[in-house]
């Protein structure tokens, strides 16, 4: 059933050339059956798509995560050697040895929307718009999240692209938590303080502290430095040995084993997911701190005030 599956895959791959831009595949004798242009015709009608998780992990017999050359002779047993290998070339984008799950990713986008860029229709988006540099390394680039959005070009190599990487998942991460802490504390922190006779640490018009809206005066002292001797500890951690055996933002922290447990397939998942939010986080205190700023009111009374009427139904009152 696997070979099966994986002829049938490779042979739809190779008919749309998705395993390397305007390259056909020689002794995939599926592909030789119909011709290129009538199968294509034939997959965009019927939307048939070969390749898909599942595959993937049937050809991860080991279950190490990636697709070695000898489990893709397997599965294609009957094909001549040095095709096999030209094939893997083809696949392996990062001259790794291997085809680990992005690339396999990629390979899928690549047999539903097309060879250029890697399947990606944001990135070809991006090019057309002006939003991306027809040389840059993100216009084939398998690291999730990928959109092409580098007008100005900073992502010059690949230790360049990590690093910003990174620095996206860190400041995502604080985001999201500084946009559920943020309203949580303007709404609750008066009323533990009032339920337990300690002082109001919020600013006037009970705003969160912060630089604009003032008020971090009233905070310990012990904060500022158990927080920042925590975040120093993460960079040391997390700088340590480089990009060289880990993806951008990966610390090891999983107590409850929700990542490292899952396949392939979910853990790309998880890491755009965790990008999406971040970003969407980011944006989001970004208002935060503009309307806490500008507003007569709190984030938690202005904002309540635009939810309530998804909840009760009722107009606005502002």
């Amino acid at each position: 059933m696997i070979r099966t599956a994986a002829i049938a895959a490779l042979a739809g791959a190779a008919t749309v050339e998705a395993f390397a831009p305007g390259a056909a595949l020689p002794g995939v004798r599926s592909a030789r059956a119909v011709r290129p242009a009538m199968a294509l015709k034939m997959q965009q009608q019927t939307k048939i798509t070969y390749l898909t998780p599942e595959l993937f992990k049937q050809l991860d017999k080991d279950g190490n995560g990636t697709i070695d050359l000898n489990e893709l002779k397997d599965a294609v047993g009957y094909t001549a050697d040095s095709d096999v290998k030209s094939l893997f070339a083809r696949a392996d984008l990062d001259g790794s040895g291997d085809i680990d799950y992005p690339e396999y990713q990629r390979l899928m986008n690549m047999e539903r929307f097309g060879d250029a860029q890697g399947g990606s229709n944001d990135v070809r988006f991006a090019l057309d718009s002006g939003l991306l540099k027809p040389d840059s390394i993100l216009v084939d680039n398998i690291m999730v999240g990928n959109k092409g959005f580098d007008p100005a070009g900073f992502a010059k190599d690949t230790q360049t692209l990590n690093q910003y990487r990174e620095a996206e998942l860190k400041h995502g991460r604080l985001a999201m938590l500084a946009a559920l802490g943020w309203p949580v504390a303007e709404y609750a922190q008066p009323l533990i303080a009032k339920s337990i006779g300690a002082p109001d640490l919020l600013a006037a018009g009970e705003k969160a502290p912060s630089l604009l809206n003032g008020g971090l005066d009233r905070i310990n002292p012990l904060f500022f430095m158990v927080t920042l001797g925590f975040t120093a500890a993460v960079e040391v951690f997390g700088l340590k040995g480089g990009f060289a055996d880990r993806e951008p933002g990966d610390l090891g922290f999983d107590p409850l084993n929700l990542y490292y447990g899952s396949d392939e397939a979910t853990k790309a998942d998880y890491r755009l997911k965790e990008l999406n939010n971040g970003r969407l986080a980011m944006i989001a205190i970004t208002g935060y701190v503009i309307e806490d700023f500008f507003g007569a009111t709190n984030v938690v009374t202005t904002t309540g005030k635009v939810a309530a009427p998804f909840v009760t139904g009722q107009p606005i009152e502002l």
